[in-house]
């Protein structure tokens, strides 16, 4: 995967709007590429955590909209 643990990352909406975040977790780091944390899981590339309106908001992503 492009990115690892902890990077910071620039995340890019579907409408085009940019967020700066960071990498909290890669999907190949979980048992059958499926990211799940116990709190959070899903089957995208990566979970990152962004701040939204002044709240950090946890995001799950695909490659391809991180930069």
């Amino acid at each position: 995967m492009k990115f690892q643990k902890g990077e910071e990352i620039i995340y890019t909406t579907l409408k085009g709007k940019q967020y700066q975040g960071h990498i909290i977790h890669r999907k190949c780091d979980f048992p059958n590429n499926y990211i799940d944390t116990g709190f959070e899981h899903g089957g995208f590339d990566y979970l990152i955590r962004i701040v939204r309106e002044l709240k950090d908001e946890n995001v799950f992503v695909n490659e391809k909209d991180l930069k």
